[in-house]
């Protein structure tokens, strides 16, 4: 015997999402009205944006970003290319970079990926493809095929923590400056022979720069740089620990060390207290970036103050400008300074 069927229950009609129109008509103002407080809001009285935001909020009105993109012929969204941050100065720059972006109306769409093999175009092929108006790249070693695909679409780019260039498309700071400052610092302190912990000279164009440049500062002022006493890894403090115990282990004759930033360099500090180390007594320990916990290391870190959060927000500028959205000079370096403190002293007798 067959089994009588249930009929199945129909499915209650999914709800409507609220259109302008049903927002216009609660606000009791015009379609024009709506569309003008959400994209012009300044064009519009005060009591009446009020009174259209209040009808969107009771509705939950979205606005369709299709259809707004296809009227626009833009997409209001930036691409950002940052490889992953570990531990690394780049959420602070990237805050930055989202805050101006934000406040000219452009939402951010952040890639973070492994660091790419030369000439991977995948991931800035994925954000042209979902129409981003302009990308901000890090910086300013990037692969031609990057470059010319970013010709060929005719998208405005920037490229962050790159030495400014006439092309005004670079937004960084002086990196010869910044070792200059940490060279001359310990030099003056009598420190004559360092040893250096920094980031992958093989991974990272700005650990090739960073390296390469103190190197240059140190033989203009006849210092040198210890080889039993320089260690390449990634930035973050277990690896700034570990760097520092085997760089001790070996005993090189060095009076003080020099950090590739500040993560390495809290770590570097956690190893020589844990080995009975005093510093700057024994040993003299300095650093780039001024991250925030920098002055409550212990003991305080000598660092040179990076413009991390400038080089987003100018970045950010840039392109808007660049878009018709504002207006920015051509970007000139940025300013760094040292920030002395308890972590470097005399060389000891």
């Amino acid at each position: 015997m067959t089994a009588a069927r249930t009929p199945s229950t129909p499915r209650a009609p999914a709800a409507r999402a609220a259109s302008l129109a049903d927002v216009a008509a609660l606000a009791d103002v015009s379609t024009g009205t709506v569309s003008r407080v959400l994209s012009r809001p300044d064009m519009i009285s005060e009591p009446t944006r009020l009174r259209v935001m209040a009808a969107v909020e009771q509705l939950g009105y979205v606005a369709n970003g299709t259809a707004r993109a296809l009227a626009m012929r833009r997409t209001m969204t930036v691409g950002a290319i940052v490889p992953r941050f570990g531990s690394s100065s780049f959420p602070a720059l990237i805050q930055a970079l989202e805050t101006t972006l934000a406040a000219g109306g452009y939402t951010l769409l952040l890639s973070a990926p492994e660091p790419r093999a030369t000439g991977d175009t995948a991931i800035l092929r994925t954000l042209l493809e979902r129409g981003v108006d302009a990308v901000a790249l890090l910086g300013a070693e990037q692969p031609p095929q990057v470059l010319a695909m970013l010709g060929a679409s005719h998208t405005p780019f920037v490229c962050m923590w790159a030495p400014p260039d006439a092309t005004g498309s670079s937004i960084g700071f002086d990196e010869q400056a910044a070792a200059v400052l940490v060279v001359e610092h310990l030099c003056a302190l009598g420190h004559r022979s360092l040893g250096y912990i920094g980031g992958r000279t093989a991974d990272s164009e700005r650990a090739r720069r960073r390296l390469r440049d103190l190197k240059l500062a140190m033989a203009e002022r006849s210092l040198a740089l210890h080889g039993d006493a320089v260690v390449e890894t990634e930035h973050g403090f277990r690896e700034g620990f570990e760097a520092m115990q085997a760089i001790a282990r070996r005993e090189p004759p060095v009076s003080a060390i020099v950090c590739g930033s500040d993560y390495l360099a809290a770590g570097a500090l956690a190893a020589l207290d844990q080995a009975g180390i005093e510093v700057p007594r024994r040993l003299s320990v300095a650093s780039f970036n001024d991250n925030d916990f920098a002055p409550y290391l212990h003991p305080p870190l000598t660092t040179v103050h990076l413009p991390i959060r400038e080089i987003g927000e100018q970045a950010g500028r840039q392109l808007l400008a660049r878009l018709g959205a504002g207006s920015a000079a051509a970007p000139v370096a940025l300013p760094v300074r040292l920030m002395e403190r308890a972590s470097t002293g005399p060389v000891p007798r």
